[in-house]
């Protein structure tokens, strides 16, 4: 667990993460508009674009979450599977978490009810941020082609994180150029 939670707080992992701009923003409905659409696909209750952040994870986007989760927004690091696929920046599958050694005593098997889980890291100029990922409340043997369909919604998030982060340093570099005219 050491090594992972080292690889989560890596410096320049965090810096990435305060660079994308994401944490603690309100609901946006392009992330909103790929967690909808996950849910429809998988035909799962909870769809996440979640950033994991030293201590926590936020939920850019969270669909079908029960409350107090929902209205937070946010667990703790202790309550995350994303942390693994972070860390590991693969895809973490788990068919079923209660029968998982690794996976089976995640505070989120008993409080969110995570049973099935699938999460694909959000990776940007070579740091994985968070997750996109799909869960279900009974078991769920992931298929290969459900897999790959993940990973194609997963590039279409980080596509939009990509956009946003150049767009932000863009407006940044004309007000900079504007100061040094001015």
């Amino acid at each position: 667990m050491s090594d992972l939670l080292a690889i989560v707080r890596n410096l320049n992992r965090l810096a990435a993460v305060q660079r994308s701009g994401l944490l603690d923003t309100p609901a946006e409905e392009p992330f909103d508009r790929y967690t909808r659409l996950a849910t429809r696909i998988f035909k799962t209750p909870v769809a996440l674009v979640s950033i994991v952040d030293a201590d926590r994870q936020f939920f850019k986007s969270a669909v079908g979450l029960s409350e107090p989760w929902q209205s937070r927004r946010e667990t703790p690091l202790s309550h995350s599977f994303c942390k693994h696929a972070v860390a590991a920046q693969e895809p973490l599958i788990i068919a079923d978490a209660r029968r998982d050694p690794i996976y089976r005593d995640n505070p989120a098997v008993r409080d969110l009810k995570i049973i099935a889980y699938a999460g694909v890291p959000l990776t940007v100029s070579g740091h994985a941020l968070g997750a996109f990922c799909v869960i279900d409340s009974e078991p769920h043997p992931w298929s290969y082609d459900e897999v790959r369909v993940l990973r194609d919604l997963a590039d279409c998030v980080i596509h939009e994180i990509d956009l946003r982060t150049q767009l932000r340093e863009a407006l940044k570099r004309s007000r900079d150029s504007e100061n040094i005219t001015h």
